[in-house]
């Protein structure tokens, strides 16, 4: 907002230009033409131009507000406050319509234009009548899962089917897979049996149940594969542990951390990953599982019995991260770089709070040996085939991707992290992607197929905080910087920090800002 101030005999008048268009295509310009009686013939006020808005990017799309001022004659003194008021007014009226809490938003590119992203679910509240059971998916789309315990298992209906079957006990081993429209029991000894059932529960006297060969607590759950696009009637099961939150937790770090890390990081991992841990449980209810047992969510080795993840968790029992008096998902990843990722660029439907915004952060995490990585070339005509290949098998736009001629950031956070990568093919056609959308894609692989197979540890991209360049047949990859998504808390950071001796307090409030640690039960 510009402004022109005169001193005349105690008076001051202001003249107020009005903000700029935030529709840069709406090149208007407005000429107000003041008059003001005063009482000295002497003004000098410079035309005034206001500077476009930071989204602008060349001076064709500024537009002025040019103020001229002249001495009116007293007849006219009417006319002019008439004509000021209405003036007056109109800038107001402009600046509610165009103006009114206009901002710069990077949006989220992750949804494609051909996959449809459910709306975000509010994040729960701080405030949990108990502990959650939550539901982690241990085995995905399988043919056959091989179930096994000390002792006896029982096998019985799921709870919305308690009345259609018996449990019964069976020795162990046992193999289950999908009969018909239900499921086949095959055990170690005695008769296969088939039921026609939703869901299959299994319990054993100890508590632990073994599947595939890693062992879980509480229970687990056999449910039907959800059909697909490119399976639209799976003959594959899912099995799902069914654990309580404070038993699933010891798990997850075991796996997710060094066991001679510093206890403050074990501390400091326990409070973020039962918060990611909540709100993914109340996310997703409307499907059999809320969690993978992998690094798609947290990942988990089952049953622990290690010293530093059983103190953690038990030290932190119910303590979770809060902002606004909701639970933040305490998203991590392994190093992020020295700059941290926007949450509502990573993900779809990531959210958009302070907490969880990027940012320039103190390098930490420089003794992970993904803090710096490359340069290496890839071929350009293979890269564009796995990210075709990725394209066609999430349903994006990007499936129809011809050979690629370049490679573009288009668009950076606050910490400067990529946020749009901008892909132009053979045809001239455009096509942009989310950065982990882009990681993902350079990394594909196909098992059905000897060009998509797997990328060598070398060549490939360890996070999206990567300079690219295309050189004629190559494609050079740069300066790259971290390891995972980079959103929320860093561990290899979250480390450097403890044994520098800062608390999990202290390590939290640096990785999640604006947050608070509240016991949520």
């Amino acid at each position: 907002m510009g402004l022109g101030t005169k001193h005349t005999n105690n008076r001051v008048f202001h003249a107020f230009c009005l903000p700029q268009f935030p529709n840069p295509q709406s090149r208007i310009t407005f000429k107000l033409y003041c008059w003001s009686f005063v009482r000295q013939t002497s003004w000098s006020v410079p035309g005034m131009v206001l500077r476009p808005p930071m989204h602008l990017k060349s001076a064709e799309q500024e537009s002025s507000i040019k103020v001229r001022w002249t001495v009116p004659s007293r007849r006219s003194r009417r006319a002019v406050n008439l004509l000021v008021g209405s003036c007056l007014v109109l800038i107001v009226t402009l600046l509610v319509t165009f103006c009114g809490c206009q901002q710069q938003h990077i949006p989220n590119t992750m949804h494609g234009s051909h996959v449809a992203i459910p709306a975000r679910p509010k994040l729960p509240l701080a405030n949990l009548d108990a502990e959650p059971i939550v539901r982690v998916r241990v085995a995905r789309r399988a043919d056959r899962v091989l179930i096994n315990a000390h002792g006896m298992i029982t096998i019985g209906p799921g709870p919305s089917q308690a009345n259609r079957a018996t449990p019964q006990q069976f020795a162990a081993p046992v193999t289950i897979s999908k009969h018909g429209a239900g499921y086949a029991i095959r055990p170690a000894q005695g008769q296969a049996i088939a039921w026609g059932l939703d869901a299959l529960q299994i319990i054993t006297a100890s508590g632990h149940v073994a599947v595939n060969g890693t062992t879980y607590p509480g229970t687990i759950m056999i449910h039907h594969s959800v059909p697909t696009k490119w399976d639209p009637t799976p003959t594959s099961v899912d099995a799902v542990n069914h654990v309580g939150l404070e038993t699933y937790l010891p798990g997850v770090l075991e796996k997710e951390l060094y066991s001679s890390w510093h206890p403050a990081t074990f501390t400091a991992q326990a409070i973020a990953a039962r918060s990611y841990a909540i709100v993914q449980h109340y996310a997703n209810e409307n499907r059999h599982y809320d969690m993978e047992a992998g690094t798609a969510s947290q990942a988990y080795v089952g049953s622990n019995t290690g010293y530093k993840p059983q103190q953690a968790v038990l030290q932190t029992r119910g303590m979770v991260l809060v902002y606004d008096g909701r639970v933040v998902p305490g998203y991590y990843s392994s190093t992020c770089g020295g700059a941290a990722q926007d949450a509502s660029i990573a993900f779809p439907n990531g959210e958009d709070i302070p907490p969880l915004h990027g940012g320039l952060r103190t390098a930490w995490c420089s003794q992970s040996k993904k803090f710096r990585w490359g340069p290496f070339t890839r071929d350009r005509t293979m890269l564009s085939a796995r990210i075709a290949a990725w394209g066609k098998s999430t349903e994006r736009s990007i499936g129809a991707v011809g050979t690629i001629t370049s490679i573009q950031i288009t668009q950076r956070n606050k910490g400067f992290r990529p946020a749009v990568f901008t892909i132009t093919d053979h045809r001239n056609r455009r096509f942009n992607l989310g950065p982990e959308e882009f990681r993902f894609a350079c990394n594909y692989a196909s098992s059905g197929t000897k060009t998509l197979s797997k990328i060598p540890a070398s060549q490939r991209l360890y996070s999206s905080f990567i300079d690219v360049t295309v050189s004629g047949n190559n494609v050079q990859f740069a300066n790259g910087r971290g390891y995972g998504h980079g959103v929320g808390m860093c561990q290899f950071g979250a480390q450097g920090m403890a044994q520098a001796g800062l608390q999990p307090e202290q390590i939290l409030r640096t990785y999640y800002p604006s947050s608070r640690i509240q016991r949520a039960y």
